[in-house]
């Protein structure tokens, strides 16, 4: 099995990937049998890789959330994970009713490629948020199999967090308390995580970024 790699990521497999998801949701809406596509059959798409698929919905010159669901553990192709996830965030997200069909033009689509993530190991926990690097890292905390959460790397950069914030945030993500970072029995893991993205402005064109150049959403613009 060959994973995936951030660096594997072209525009070429850019565009693929986001074919893949918004064809998913498309057929999903009209009931079509999935049919392969011979365009799509890079040797790259065949990796298994980990990945989330956000759906934003635009409204004049704001986005806002419309769902966002992925995988953590690479158990399919980077096509299959892709797609699966593409339907979930548009039907399944239990924050939202399932997409309808006038939506799907409004409606941007974000893939977020993953990194496996890693524990981060220290021997004292009041240092876990010097390990956690914003803009770059995603974390995800768990506790026994009842309590899990994740944030992906570009969510403390719209918000403007610090790596303490973003652990805190990420706890409570999980049903936790903000300072469950520091308890032992928990578990703290990061992942690195390259962003590709419809662009609005040209239908053709795609994206491709990296969690640090997502900008602030809270940032004045005077």
């Amino acid at each position: 099995m060959e994973l995936l790699s951030i660096d594997d990521i072209n525009p070429q497999i850019a565009r693929a990937l986001l074919k893949i998801a918004r064809k998913s949701i498309e057929q999903k809406l009209k009931k079509e049998p999935k049919v392969a596509n011979s365009d799509l059959d890079d040797p790259t798409l065949n990796k298994y890789g980990m990945a989330f698929v956000t759906l934003e919905t635009k409204y004049g010159e704001n986005f806002e959330l419309r769902g966002c669901i992925g995988y953590v553990d690479a158990v399919a192709p980077i096509k299959e994970t892709v797609s699966k996830a593409a339907i979930a965030a548009a039907f399944s997200d239990p924050r939202f009713p399932p997409l309808k069909q006038y939506e799907l033009d409004s409606v941007v689509i974000e893939i977020t490629i993953l990194t496996k993530p890693q524990v981060i190991n220290v021997t004292n926990r009041v240092e876990i948020p010097s390990k956690v690097n914003v803009g770059e890292d995603g974390l995800i905390i768990e506790k026994g199999i009842m309590y899990s959460g994740l944030l992906l790397p570009q969510v403390p950069m719209e918000y403007c967090w610090d790596s303490e914030t973003f652990l805190a945030e990420t706890c409570i993500k999980a049903g936790l308390e903000p300072d469950c970072w520091l308890d032992d029995t928990v578990t703290v893991k990061k992942f690195q995580g390259l962003i590709i993205r419809e662009n609005i402005k040209d239908n053709d064109d795609i994206i491709i970024m990296k969690p640090s150049d997502v900008k602030c959403k809270l940032t004045s613009s005077t």
